[in-house]
């Protein structure tokens, strides 16, 4: 359970902060929902039912500080996912996505930023799909370790850089 001012990731919507638990009608039912704000994105807004146990699974604490700087000296170790068929490899990512975890964003950022790398050796561009990805993974990462030390989510990639080196 959790408790307003709570600070949780969830599923696809990245760091929010839980704004009330309050007792809705919708037709002739009544149910209890977490209200959910997003850090950084100021219109939204999210009710999830506490009682729905699919939805509350997308739900989870955020890392803590010593979590995040653990997972950034992780990263050179982390291993990457690369599946050459393009229908095979946007299943995997997309399961990675849901998978709600800090780790296999990471697999997924690496794994695209390296191959990306190898196509630009070669003069070409990803495959829109691996750049929607790529994005994706990064904005969800980047949003919750922005929550977690207090920076702009668009300070959090150099912040990685100085700390570890992703191309090895």
């Amino acid at each position: 359970m959790y408790h307003v001012n709570d600070r949780i990731h969830y599923g696809g919507s990245g760091v929010c902060t839980v704004q009330d638990i309050t007792t809705m009608r919708f037709g002739r039912t009544r149910e209890k929902y977490y209200v959910l704000k997003p850090l950084h994105q100021n219109a939204s807004v999210i009710y999830v039912p506490v009682n729905n146990e699919q939805l509350v699974g997308k739900m989870r604490p955020v890392m803590t500080r010593d979590e995040v700087e653990q997972l950034i000296r992780d990263m050179p170790e982390i291993e990457t996912v690369w599946v050459d068929d393009i229908q095979a490899r946007k299943a995997t990512f997309d399961q990675l996505l849901r998978g709600n975890n800090c780790t296999d964003l990471i697999k997924i950022i690496k794994t695209l930023y390296q191959h990306k790398k190898r196509r630009q050796a070669m003069g070409k561009t990803l495959h829109v799909s691996d750049e929607n990805y790529l994005r994706e993974a990064q904005r969800l990462l980047y949003d919750e370790i922005a929550g977690v030390m207090g920076m702009n989510p668009n300070e959090v990639n150099a912040y990685i850089l100085e700390r570890v080196d992703l191309s090895a």
